[in-house]
C-alpha cells in the first residue's frame, strides 16, 4: 500500500516510537505514581520529562502541558472550560475542524454567542483587512484558528490574527494538530492555548495528545476523577497539570510520545514536506481535468494538497485509487464544514486529500500520478 492519508494520521511511525511502544507494553504498562513501588515512581519521571520535551518545543513550563487522550479532547476541555457571557464573539476561520466547530455549536446554544467567520479572499487565501474592521466593531472574546488546515494544507496567517486580536484581549486558541513538532514558526505565535496530536505531526501513536497552556487565562475544569493525589479531597486540585488531567495516564502512548519528541529535534520534517508537495503540485498541475485546490502562493500549502477531477466524485477516485492501484487517500469533508465552500468542493462531494509524510517518496508520488492520468 501506498499510504497517502497523513493528515488523518501519520504512518509508518519511527522504528524507534514502535519498540518504545512494544517495550512500554511490555514492561510499562503500570499506574504511574499511584504506586509507592519503584517501577510506578520510574514511570512518574519519565511522564515529567515527555512534558519537559513537549514544553521546549514552544518554550514553556512543563507544569502547563495537560496530557489528554486527543486533540478533540482538548479542545473541548479549553472551549467548554472558558467563561462565556451571552453576546461573546468568537472568531473562527473558514479552514476549521469540527472539534473546533462542534464545542462552539454547543456553547453557541448554551450561551447565545455568536461565532463569526473570519473573511478570507477566496483566490489569494489572504485574510482580508476588513477582518480587523470586524474585531473594532464586534470585539473578540476568543478566537480560535488552526495553524494548518487539515483540507488544503494551507498555513494560516496566525501571527498576523492573534497579534491583530490582542489588541481587544482576545483569548487566542491555536489548534496546531496538523503542525505541533514541525512548523517552528508557531513559537513565535501569541497564544493562549495550544493544541497537539500525538498520532499526527508528532509521529507518536493514538491515545496521547494536549494542550500548553500558556497564559494566566484559567479554564473551568470539565472533567472529574482521580488523580493519584489528595485523594480525601473531593474537588479537584488547584495546581497543574493535574487539575485537568483526572484518570490513569495512558503511559504506553506517552512513551511512544516521549521516543518520537527525541527523534524529532532531529529531523527536518517540514523541509521534506515542502519538497514533496511542491514535487506533487508539478507533477499534477498539467494533468486534464485535475482541479488543485490551492491560493495564489503555492508555497502556502504544506504536506497536504486537496485535488478533485472532473466527471468524477471524491469517493469515486479514492475508491478506484484503493481497489485498483492500492494507494490510501482520503475523500469527502475531512471533518471540516466551513472550508468546502470556501474552496466551492461541495459539489464533488468533498476533495481527495492527499497528504505527504517524511517517509514518503517521490517514486510513490509518480505511482500516483500515473493512477490519476488514467481516470
Amino acid at each position: 500500500m501506498i499510504y497517502f492519508d497523513n493528515a488523518a494520521t501519520t504512518y509508518p511511525k519511527p522504528e524507534c516510537v514502535y519498540k518504545a511502544l512494544d517495550k512500554a507494553n511490555r514492561e510499562m504498562a503500570f499506574n504511574a505514581g499511584r504506586g509507592s513501588y519503584k517501577k510506578a515512581k520510574e514511570l512518574s519521571i519519565k511522564i515529567d520529562e515527555t512534558r519537559q520535551l513537549v514544553a521546549d518545543i514552544i518554550k514553556a513550563d512543563k507544569n502547563n502541558v495537560i496530557f489528554k487522550t486527543s486533540a478533540t479532547s482538548a479542545l473541548n476541555n479549553i472551549i467548554l472550560g472558558l467563561k462565556w457571557n451571552e453576546g461573546d464573539n468568537i472568531y473562527v476561520s473558514p479552514f476549521e475542524h469540527n472539534s473546533v466547530m462542534r464545542p462552539l455549536e454547543y456553547i453557541k446554544q448554551k450561551f447565545n454567542v455568536n461565532i463569526i467567520i473570519l473573511p478570507f479572499d477566496n483566490i489569494s487565501w489572504n485574510i482580508s483587512d476588513e477582518a480587523w474592521d470586524m474585531f473594532a466593531l464586534k470585539r473578540p472574546k476568543c478566537i480560535i484558528c488552526s495553524s494548518k488546515s487539515n483540507v488544503t494544507g494551507y498555513k494560516l496567517p496566525i501571527n498576523e490574527i492573534f497579534k491583530e486580536g490582542k489588541k481587544y484581549n482576545s483569548i487566542n486558541v491555536l489548534d496546531a494538530s496538523q503542525s505541533f513538532g514541525i512548523d517552528r514558526d508557531i513559537t513565535k505565535v501569541d497564544t493562549d492555548f495550544i493544541v497537539f496530536a500525538g498520532h499526527k505531526s508528532l509521529y507518536a501513536s493514538f491515545g496521547i495528545a494536549g494542550f500548553v497552556k500558556l497564559s494566566n487565562v484559567d479554564l473551568e475544569t470539565i472533567e472529574f476523577g482521580g488523580t493519584g493525589s489528595d485523594s480525601l479531597n473531593l474537588n479537584m486540585p488547584e495546581e497543574l497539570p493535574n487539575k485537568y488531567e483526572p484518570s490513569s495516564k495512558n503511559i504506553i502512548a506517552i512513551m511512544g510520545l516521549n521516543e518520537s519528541l527525541k527523534w524529532l529535534q532531529k529531523t527536518d520534517i517540514e523541509k521534506k514536506e515542502k519538497e514533496l508537495t511542491e514535487y506533487m503540485y508539478n507533477k499534477l498541475k498539467n494533468i486534464p481535468k485535475v482541479r488543485i485546490y490551492v491560493p495564489t502562493n503555492k508555497k502556502k500549502c504544506v504536506g497536504i494538497l486537496s485535488i478533485n477531477i472532473e466527471g468524477y466524485s471524491a469517493d469515486e477516485v479514492g475508491s478506484i485509487l484503493d481497489e485498483e492501484f492500492d494507494i490510501a487517500v482520503r475523500t469527502g469533508y475531512h471533518c471540516a464544514p466551513l472550508v468546502h465552500n470556501f474552496i466551492d468542493s461541495l459539489h464533488f462531494n468533498g476533495t481527495v486529500r492527499i497528504s505527504v509524510n517524511y517517509f514518503n517518496s517521490k517514486e510513490e508520488i509518480d505511482k500516483l500520478v500515473e493512477a490519476v492520468k488514467t481516470l
